[in-house]
């Protein structure tokens, strides 16, 4: 091969690598998942003013991760906690959905509702209804922060992912972290039955059932291995006429 090819080739392989280093999991949130099950057995059932909801049924979307890891996120979509007000990824109609739940959950999430709000953990079960926040999301400067570091058990607000200013977010998965779960917030047992989804996604985790780049790191992928194949070719194709 040509210097020029060997060139395109390294290109292609420093691409590959960059796409199998930093994997993006893309994922389907549904409105019907319920944050406050983060953890929770199967069978497992949380119950509020409005409903109760169980698990696997309801269960968040489930991953690994690893504390200190960098986790980032990019949501689009709507969901709505009364099938009437639909809400993007950052929330709305309610402002706070703390006063919807019961006391311990009361004080376990203050911020908008259908906002994509995540829980990291470790090994152990966790009642999340009873670990207290420590930020109040409601208020608007406290869901534009560049950087998060939730404790764990914690409901932690995240939005589309992107500062007011649009930069990246950075939420650092805390000491003892190994897993992540991600949900549209509603107040605690009332999330059966709501409709919309959002589209997430999210690097720095690795969704349990199994990760896979997306659609666009593959087509990234195979676009560099594709320099490589014309690339050739098209030297082929020279030698031959001369």
């Amino acid at each position: 091969m040509t210097t020029k090819v060997m060139d395109q080739v390294a290109l292609a392989l420093v691409i590959a690598a960059a796409v199998i280093a930093t994997p993006v999991a893309a994922v389907t949130v549904k409105a019907t998942a319920d944050i406050f099950l983060a953890t929770q057995p199967d069978g497992a059932v949380v119950t509020g003013y409005f409903g109760s909801d169980a698990a696997p049924t309801a269960a968040p979307v489930a991953f690994t991760t690893t504390a200190g890891t960098s986790v980032t996120f990019s949501a689009t979509g709507s969901t709505s906690v009364d099938a009437n007000c639909f809400a993007g990824p950052d929330g709305g109609c309610y402002a706070d959905e703390s006063s919807f739940s019961p006391v311990p959950a009361s004080g376990a999430y203050q911020g908008p509702a259908s906002a994509l709000v995540g829980v990291f953990a470790g090994a152990a079960v966790i009642d999340v209804k009873s670990v207290a926040a420590t930020i109040d999301y409601s208020v608007a400067a406290n869901r534009s922060l560049a950087t998060y570091a939730p404790g764990l058990g914690q409901i932690f607000f995240i939005g589309d992912g992107l500062t007011d200013g649009g930069v990246v977010q950075q939420f650092a998965a805390p000491v003892g972290a190994t897993r992540l779960f991600l949900a549209a917030a509603d107040s605690i047992g009332a999330s059966g039955g709501n409709p919309g989804s959002l589209s997430v996604d999210v690097t720095g985790a690795t969704p349990v059932a199994g990760a896979v780049p997306e659609p666009a790191s593959w087509a990234l992928f195979l676009a560099g291995f594709g320099t490589i194949g014309m690339a050739a070719r098209r030297r082929r194709v020279g030698v031959v006429a001369s």
